[in-house]
């Protein structure tokens, strides 16, 4: 009987249709009750029957009554539950089920126990004053009473408590393997995950936070700024949304078959978060979000729930709108019955706002129809829960937020605290609201979210657009909606927003982010989001001085592709776009400087002890290892510029040459990321550290620029590949060094200077003179002569030093996410340091996009060994280089000590960047910088193996990720005698005899110090 019965779970296991819009996923370890059960059992006085009235999987539940307070109903099944292990494994056994109740049962709990061989070894019990469905992850060896043991045969269910009653269960597994970081405790149970500090967890907690503020009637003014802000609010989500014919909205709620039962309830398409569906994963399924891409996920969900409310404001049909609000209750009502209620976590609700962003605007703008219907209380409560917005209650102790609650709680919670009836509390809350988004904005320290004081916005304990442009939307939105008011934000946090804005579209071109700055996602097509520029300009300047702030609004304009209601004002206003940016701008909470003229932009990218090379997971980035290995890349064309219109395609691509890369050349199969998951505080995803402190750049004037590194790829593939590598940056001259590079390896090490992807396999490239257009071609270029080669992009490449080679050719590849075979037609070159080099060095500069002129004189200069630059020192202890043209010296000092190279620098305490330009003889511009952030200092924070070799650790790990970054203080001597042309608070003039003067820096943040100085006659 066992073995037939085990054959007909195993076929169900398959999948079962169970619409023509989706597939639920089955497997033998799902009880889904369609069929009874052998393994089930009960007591004399109750009852277990198959419900087709309520069900969470499939179409029947196992429905359970009983007359009796000893009553109960067990499965007897053998149990996979696994102790802990003592490894990185982060998963734990955990039960899993979901229980339905027709009405609350106050003051009474089901007790869920676990047996072996008839003995109770642990158990739970679970609060069941709650109606509709309600879901539960409970880990045995974390969350329950007892102690769980290997061998448990018999999970048994009963409410000691209650003489009678009904309950219905359904999607019971027994045991499955859970990430421990995301079980959720609600109202049921509030002993799940309790010692949980992730935000997306500890709804529970915020829920029964205290208001530190008082409960005040609200003043006349405040009183009609909430009703502006509900009215702006109103249009802004209404905005130039389209809604869709009302046959398609029919449609679309008549496919979750929601319909009623006799005794008033609700029954129709299970509904689910689409993060439940990692509780298949140890059986096999799809990954959630593609498991979920139908109607029973919570995303699809909520896009109709707010297509009916769109819908609903753009007809002033009356018969229309009533058979909409129909529509939306019925929906709601059924959402509700699916366990979507204030309280309810059902199982996990880790990363929930990006499955709700369409939830919260929809109730908002529903929010009458919802109070016709006895609605708009429980889904006020239902938005609040969700939101997490009882966090806001209690004055914030730690400056900064994390860029999802930015992206996806901002409008959650404002529009949860707008839909609260009572205008007391309405208004204690807002004040709330305003003081917690005040300190979200403000500057976090170390390696927290969001904002840093250099422009760039941090998540996954990084500078991460991917992120970020999520993020900008609520932070955008709440500073636009509240302006003028007395709820409004600060010109202090209204400025960090700005500049933020302003910068990302420093390191963007026009709209694209460089490959480098990709995170998981080297795909090149990352964005930044003109709009919000618009908007934010709309919202005045953080002053209040300007109605619409001018430097936003002409940003905007540059920006936005084609004509758009924003822009259109703007132009009839007499705002114009803005030039491209121009200059040098460094972001050393990125490791990254910016070189930008004309309407092209060269940025380099590194990575430090502080800051991960790149992010991979299972799925993502799978062989973007070398990224950040000093990459050097140019973002000059393409109609707009972007990544694909400089050469980058990802089919064919190349992973072992990111351009200004210093790496070792592997089979790229040999590339794919070993992703584990090597603690309990992270998942499975890879972000490997150097044990190096040196990596950033500087800035002189925002005009010129420098970039220096120590390269040090992780143990964990080849840790004994080492460079030091340095950019210097002189108006559309860049140059580029590197030295001590060695590697252990047998394979080539190659630094690329460019890999283009051909459209056309005939394109000429520039080769020493002579129009290069075969196809294939491959050639090497030895070093006894300055070689001089064309990019394909109107870039011209002159190799000082180092054996090139050029090839034009078909490259075969994988895909980043799938890992499936590509193939794409490339240009690449890049200098060969042979096979393990063991002090190879090298020396190019890029002139950018010059005009012909320039391009004819430059070439023939070099062919005569007149470079336009000097290389002043190119060793381990610093790279220097002098520009003939500015008069500009740029040292990137690896070392502290005595300084080489000729020039005004004569010694430094720490390694650091300096860069000095001598304006007359009485007159000297010097700028310098300590790169190192300097979140803790001494050895780098690393655990060896027992052959010395680095262990991989995750970043969250870490002691010292939310420490500030630390002051040094950098002193800098100089030839001859000196004083600063003005005071200034970070540099002094701390001795100056024997014709030498010393200044001392105060450097934090990596940020560039500069100062005039003046010579003093001795």
């Amino acid at each position: 009987m066992k073995q037939t019965l085990l054959l007909f779970l195993s076929l169900l296991s398959l999948g079962v249709s169970y619409s023509r819009d989706f597939i639920e996923f089955n497997h033998e370890a799902i009880f889904s009750f369609e069929v009874p059960d052998p393994r089930t059992s009960h007591d004399a006085r109750s009852t277990l029957s198959l419900s087709p009235n309520h069900y969470k999987h499939r179409k029947h539940s196992l429905k359970w009554s009983w007359n009796s307070p000893d009553s109960y109903w067990s499965i007897r099944e053998a149990i996979d539950y696994v102790a802990p292990r003592t490894d990185s494994d982060p998963r734990i056994s955990t039960f899993v089920f979901w229980i339905y109740s027709t009405e609350p049962i106050p003051n009474n709990t089901l007790k869920v126990e676990f047996l072996k061989e008839g003995r109770v070894t642990s158990y739970f019990e679970y609060r069941l004053d709650f109606k509709g469905w309600r879901g539960a992850w409970v880990a045995f060896d974390r969350d329950m009473t007892g102690k769980p043991e290997e061998g448990m045969d018999e999970v048994r269910f009963s409410v000691p408590d209650m003489k009678e009653g009904t309950l219905f269960f359904d999607h019971v597994i027994l045991s499955t393997m859970q990430d421990a970081r995301h079980h959720t405790a609600d109202f049921q149970a509030p002993f799940i995950n309790k010692d949980t500090r992730n935000h997306w967890l500890i709804l529970n907690k915020s829920w029964n936070k205290e208001f530190s503020l008082p409960l005040m009637l609200p003043t006349k003014k405040e009183v009609n700024d909430l009703a502006k802000i509900e009215s702006r609010l109103k249009e802004h989500l209404l905005g130039a949304r389209t809604h869709r014919p009302l046959s398609t909205l029919r449609k679309e709620v008549a496919n979750y078959k929601i319909t009623e039962n006799p005794d008033g309830t609700i029954r129709g398409v299970p509904l689910f978060f689409e993060r439940f569906g990692e509780t298949y994963a140890m059986f096999g399924a799809d990954r959630y979000n593609r498991l979920y891409n139908n109607i029973m996920g919570l995303k699809k969900f909520n896009a109709t729930l707010l297509h009916l409310s769109v819908a609903y404001h753009r007809t002033n049909d009356e018969e229309t709108q009533q058979e909409i609000e129909g529509l939306f209750v019925k929906m709601i009502r059924h959402m509700l019955d699916q366990g979507f209620q204030a309280g309810s976590a059902m199982g996990t609700l880790h990363h929930l706002g990006y499955s709700m962003r369409d939830y919260y605007p929809a109730l908002f703008l529903m929010s009458e129809s919802l109070e016709r219907h006895d609605l708009r209380a429980p889904m006020q409560q239902a938005m609040e829960w969700f939101a997490g917005t009882g966090e806001v209650r209690e004055k914030p102790t730690l400056p900064g937020m994390d860029v999802d609650t930015f992206n996806t709680n901002l409008i959650a919670r404002l529009t949860s605290i707008l839909m609260i009836e009572s205008l007391p509390e309405k208004t204690r809350y807002l004040h709330a609201f305003n003081r917690w988004l005040e300190n979200g904005y403000q500057y976090a320290e170390g390696t927290r979210g969001t904002f840093k004081i250099d422009g760039t916005m941090f998540h996954h304990r990084h500078n991460y657009p991917a992120y970020a442009i999520g993020g900008l939307q609520g932070a955008v939105e709440a500073i636009y909606l509240l302006r003028d008011t007395d709820f409004n934000i600060s010109e202090q946090s209204h400025r960090i927003l700005k500049n933020a804005l302003l910068s990302m579209r420093i390191y963007c071109n026009l709209r694209t982010w460089p490959l480098s700055l990709s995170g998981r996602h080297p795909d090149g097509e990352g964005q930044l989001v003109p709009e919000y520029f618009g908007l934010l300009a709309f919202a005045g300047s953080p002053d209040g001085e300007e109605e619409i702030d001018t430097e936003l609004a002409e940003a905007y304009l540059r920006l936005v592709d084609g004509v758009t209601d924003q822009s259109r004002k703007l132009m009839d206003m007499g705002f114009s776009p803005e030039k491209s940016p121009a200059g040098n701008w460094t972001f050393n909470y990125s490791n990254l400087n910016v070189h930008r003229r004309g309407d092209w932009m060269v940025s380099v990218m590194g990575h430090s002890r502080y800051l991960w090379s790149t992010e991979g997971y299972r799925g993502e980035n799978l062989f973007g290892r070398y990224m950040t290995h000093g990459a050097l890349q140019i973002l000059g064309t393409g109609d707009p510029i972007s990544n694909e219109g400089s050469g980058f395609r990802q089919e064919g691509w190349d992973w072992n040459h990111f351009p200004g890369t210093t790496a070792t050349v592997l089979p790229i199969a040999q590339l794919k990321a070993d992703v584990k998951n090597v603690d309990d505080v992270s998942g499975f995803e890879e972000m490997l550290l150097s044990d190096e402190s040196f990596s950033g750049g500087i800035s002189l004037n925002q005009e010129q620029g420098a970039f220096g590194m120590k390269l040090h790829e992780h143990d964990k593939y080849n840790g004994s590949l080492r460079a030091r590598k340095s950019v210097f940056f002189f108006n559309n001259r860049v140059v580029a060094l590197g030295s001590n590079i060695v590697s252990d390896l047998p394979e080539e090490t190659h630094t690329t200077l460019f890999q283009v992807y051909l459209e056309e396999e005939d394109k000429p490239f520039f080769l020493d003179g002579n129009k290069n257009s075969r196809f294939p071609y491959r050639k090497s270029l030895s070093s006894s002569k300055v070689n001089v080669l064309s990019d394909g992009h109107d870039n011209l490449f002159f190799i000082n030093r180092g054996d090139v080679v050029f090839k034009k050719e078909e490259q075969h590849s994988f895909h980043e996410e799938t890992g499936l075979p590509t193939k794409n037609k490339f240009a690449l070159a890049s200098i060969n340091h042979g096979s393990s080099p063991g002090n190879s060095a090298y020396e190019y500069m890029i002139l950018v996009q010059p005009e012909a002129i320039e391009r004819e004189r430059t070439y023939e200069d070099a062919l005569a060994g007149n470079l336009p630059y000097i290389v002043q020192q190119h060793d381990s202890l610093a790279h220097v280089v002098t520009d003939r043209e500015t008069g500009t010296t740029s040292y990137v000092l690896f070392e502290a000590g005595e300084v080489a190279a000729n020039g005004p620098l004569l010694h430094v305490n720490y390694p650091a960047l300096v860069m000095s330009r001598e304006i007359d003889r009485e007159k000297l511009l010097l700028a310098a910088c300590d790169p190192d952030l300097r979140f803790y200092e001494g050895p780098a924070d690393e655990v060896y193996d027992e052959e010395g070799n680095r262990k991989e650790r995750s970043v969250y790990s870490r002691e010292w990720i939310n420490n500030p970054s630390g002051k040094s203080f950098l002193k800098v001597t100089l030839d001859g005698h000196w004083k600063l042309a003005a005071i200034t608070p970070y540099a002094k003039v701390v001795k100056s005899e024997y014709g030498q003067t010393t200044l001392e820096f105060e450097c934090q943040h990596g940020l560039s110090r500069e100062v005039l100085l003046l010579r003093v006659d001795q």
